[in-house]
């Protein structure tokens, strides 16, 4: 019997257009200002040696010109779009600053606020518009400003979180300048050095400011806070995966009241853009969500520029919820008007009361034992958020050079039920489940060990609203076939040929699985061809496979993931197969693979009983 089908999947991922061009930044309702009760006696992680004498200059980050760009050439000021003058090197008390700055005192911190914070000529929007979140909210920004206090010294702490792991970076004051000595990255208002110490920190990080130009808002987000992140898309060219708006819309307005932070990217390629320059919105343009609120049958949401200016001007009517302001770039928008114009929504989910365990680890193949395996006993009911990120193996690294992966995670219960999947190639994914008290496993994988042998690091973190142990539980190759088998069936989709044989398919964000159930009580020779099938990469190196199934049994004899991110997934396939005589069993297994299954994956096309 032959069967054919065709499966298209528009990518859902982020692609090169959505990366933010501009900073932004976030209003509390109810502010609260970094106090001093929050500075008195913080002077910590500075060693009172270093305060007397000389100045402290860190050797790990020298003030070169490879701290800017990564080389040993001059870093020019056209570099980054601002006229051909050299950059330079100063401390603070060396440098120019505003003519409004200059009556305040330098300091860490004086009563920071969002709109205090000033990007510079550096294309690292996705991570200042973050840090402009955060001006807002104290509780984080204490725990990333280690210290406090200016120190004339010129030693500084922070703390950031890379991929997921926590990590202190300590810098010197050394700041770039331009030509009038002026700050040439990020500066805060009224002397502040937080803004501009954080930026310098993680380009330590990553190894020069160049390397933080272009990214994502929820990667800074991340950097900042160590909390999860959810991205809503608004948008997609696939009819079967339109998001659902309301949905979207709820989760907001839950968001709200929580006291999540949350931004939109105005962006829509499907948009003309005279429209947005018609209505002052600025397209590739990263807006704060203020407020969300119902009024009557109208939904509205309340962004702010971060400009603080250049409000929308012809489309949307004035809203009458707010006082008027004077050019703030604060407006009211209807939520159609957002879901038509704006691509993504993230919030970040800042949670005091949750329980967090982070681990560490490095993925193997699927050949023998599995070492991303995690034994997680949840005594009560469980909100779970896990996230799974790509880590390097070197204390600080290259954005710029490390690309993305294939990551999946999968969530077993006691019974071996699949309660959750994700998988995604991307630098970080994240599944958030619901479960009730038993015994979990957590599979954290890579299909790029598979088909390109990278044995990449990486970094687990579990978030839950509850008391949870998670424990390493290396298990052996046979738990990977289990878990995928289980996610098919969660998946339910079948399609059933006759002769109890039958096709079991699931998908994710680009990632394609075909299983092969034979109940009949004879062997099989089960074909399968994909070629026309579009950036996608087989497990088994070949589009085309034949393989014998045993009477009763079932095997994963296809997975396909995506290659390129921003690239479009198609996946056609055709299968047959021909029933053959009882003297094809489990004894030819070693010869029943055409062509044989590659040992990375031997755990992933295991055969199975059938129950």
């Amino acid at each position: 019997m032959k069967f054919q089908t065709r499966i298209h999947e528009i990518n859902a991922g982020i692609h090169q257009s959505n990366l933010a061009k501009t900073s932004f930044g976030f209003d509390l309702s109810n502010r609260s200002y970094l106090s001093n009760k929050y500075i008195d006696g913080s002077f910590s992680g500075v060693n009172k040696n270093s305060i007397i004498g000389t100045k402290y200059s860190d050797p790990e980050f020298l003030p070169t010109h490879s701290s800017i760009t990564q080389d040993k050439e001059g870093a020019l000021l056209d570099d980054f779009e601002y006229g051909a003058h050299e950059i330079r090197w100063l401390r603070p008390e060396q440098i120019r600053w505003s003519k409004e700055s200059q009556q305040y005192p330098l300091s860490v911190f004086n009563q920071p606020q969002s709109k205090d914070i000033i990007q510079g000529r550096l294309g690292d929007c996705w991570f200042i518009s973050a840090l402009s979140l955060i001006a807002d909210i104290p509780q984080i920004l204490y725990k990333v400003m280690i210290t406090k206090q200016y120190n004339p010294s010129g030693l500084y702490k922070i703390r950031l979180c890379n991929r997921g792991i926590w990590q202190v970076v300590t810098i010197d004051d050394m700041l770039p300048v331009s030509e009038s000595n002026s700050l040439v990255f990020t500066r805060s208002q009224k002397k502040q050095l937080f803004a501009s110490l954080i930026e310098k920190a993680l380009a330590k990080m990553h190894g020069s400011y160049k390397a933080l130009e272009l990214g994502r808002c929820v990667e800074g987000l991340q950097i900042l806070t160590g909390e999860p992140c959810e991205v809503f898309l608004l948008h997609s060219t696939d009819p079967k995966k339109k998001p659902n708006l309301n949905n979207i819309w709820a989760k907001i307005i839950q968001s709200r009241a929580k006291g999540y932070p949350m931004t939109c990217l105005c962006s829509n390629k499907q948009v003309n853009e005279e429209i947005f320059n018609q209505t002052g919105l600025e397209s590739d343009h990263a807006y704060s969500i203020l407020d969300a609120r119902q009024v009557a049958s109208q939904r509205l949401v309340r962004l702010r520029n971060p400009w603080g200016k250049k409000e929308r001007t012809t489309l949307f009517p004035k809203e009458k919820l707010a006082k008027p302001s004077d050019n703030d770039g604060v407006f009211w928008i209807p939520w159609e008007a957002v879901s038509l114009l704006f691509s993504e929504i993230t919030i970040c989910k800042i949670s005091g009361n949750e329980y967090k365990v982070r681990k560490s680890g490095q993925f193997s193949d699927f050949s023998s034992k599995i070492t991303s395996v995690y034994n997680l006993h949840c005594p009560s009911g469980n909100e779970l958020t896990i996230e799974l990120f790509n880590a390097s193996d070197e204390k600080y690294y290259n954005r710029s050079k490390d690309s993305n992966i294939d990551l999946f995670l999968i969530v077993l219960d006691s019974n071996g039920t699949c309660k959750g999947y994700k998988h995604s190639l991307d630098y970080y994914v994240t599944l958030s489940i619901t479960v009730p008290p038993d015994r979990y496993v957590i599979l954290a994988g890579s299909m790029s060990v598979v088909n390109y042998s990278i044995y990449s690091r990486y970094n687990l973190i579990v978030h839950g609203d509850q008391p949870f142990v998670l424990n390493e539980q290396p298990s052996s190759y046979g738990l990977v076939a289990n878990a995928f088998y289980a996610v098919a069936l969660q998946a339910n989709n079948r399609k059933v040929f006759g002769d109890g044989v039958s096709v079991l398919t699931f998908s994710d964000d680009g990632c394609f699985g075909f299983i092969c159930e034979n109940k009949s009580n004879r062997a099989i020779r089960f074909t399968s061809d994909f070629y026309g099938s579009i950036n996608v990469v087989p497990s088994r190196k070949t589009f085309h496979t034949v393989d014998i199934i045993p009477a009763r049994t079932k095997q994963l004899f296809a997975i396909y993931t995506r290659k390129v991110l921003s690239d479009d997934v198609n996946i056609v396939y055709q299968v047959e197969y021909q029933s053959l005589s009882e003297s094809h069993g489990v004894d030819h297994i070693r010869t029943r693979n055409n062509p044989p299954i590659p040992v990375k994956a031997l755990g992933l096309h295991l055969l199975k009983p059938v129950h």
